[in-house]
């Protein structure tokens, strides 16, 4: 599903991907871990088109993006098409519901009958855990609510895999937990998704592949177990000693 070849990033002088291959299964889920300022999220912003890597590949189901030649706005469309995207922030638009949140981008960007588009988010709702608040602005829904309506808005475009960049950070405890319910069941549902997290209760519950990344590479991955519990690189068990 995701395909990602030796690809880099600089800002000015500074290196922050080097060369960084990746192969993701459909229906697999895959946690990037890390230190703050490693690449991760530049990594995921680069998957998305929202920075411009300086060389390599990216192809997302059947779409590819040559970081050597100039990107057409249509594909770089179709590319975010396949792949949704869910922020630390939640970007809600404060002036509506959250219904009509998740209504925006099928109805003005794709162009879908309101009526057909309405009833899914309902549905997409009730999928998160939010049935009784379609009506509530984000100024009335907890930050873990808010989370989940945001994440309810990018299934709305039915994209064939999901990004998620530290989605439960800017939350408490308690409405962290709310948000890792709902991964937990998307992840139970197949849907193929690539998270950036410092959350590792949230790695360990959803991921199927775990990649530590360290100075803008791949140093380790494994399964939750193996590289959570029993990490062979010296710069992963230092990093996973230091947030036990």
């Amino acid at each position: 599903m995701i395909t990602v070849e030796q690809l880099t990033k600089s800002f000015g002088s500074h290196r922050v991907l080097n060369g960084v291959d990746l192969r993701q299964a459909a229906s697999e889920s895959v946690v990037f871990i890390g230190p703050s300022g490693c690449g991760k999220s530049t990594f995921l912003r680069c998957l998305n088109q929202l920075e411009s890597p300086d060389s390599g590949r990216v192809t997302i189901d059947d779409v590819t993006i040559d970081a050597s030649k100039p990107v057409q706005r249509e594909t770089q469309r179709q590319l975010r098409l396949r792949a949704g995207m869910v922020f630390q922030q939640f970007h809600l638009f404060p002036h509506l519901s959250a219904l009509e949140n998740i209504l925006e981008a099928p109805v003005h960007v794709l162009g879908r009958p309101r009526r057909e588009v309405e009833a899914e988010a309902l549905d997409l709702l009730a999928r998160v855990g939010l049935a009784d608040r379609a009506h509530h602005r984000p100024s009335q829904l907890s930050g873990g609510q808010q989370q989940r309506v945001a994440i309810a808005r990018a299934l709305a475009m039915k994209p064939r895999a999901l990004l998620l960049d530290e989605p439960t950070s800017a939350l408490d405890p308690e409405l962290r937990e709310e948000v890792r319910d709902v991964l937990r069941r998307l992840a139970d549902d197949g849907l193929t998704m690539l998270l950036v997290t410092h959350d590792l209760q949230l790695a360990r519950d959803v991921a199927d592949r775990i990649v530590f990344f360290h100075g803008g590479s791949i140093v380790e991955s494994g399964s939750p177990t193996e590289l959570l519990d029993h990490p062979t690189h010296p710069r992963t068990r230092e990093f996973l000693g230091k947030t036990a």
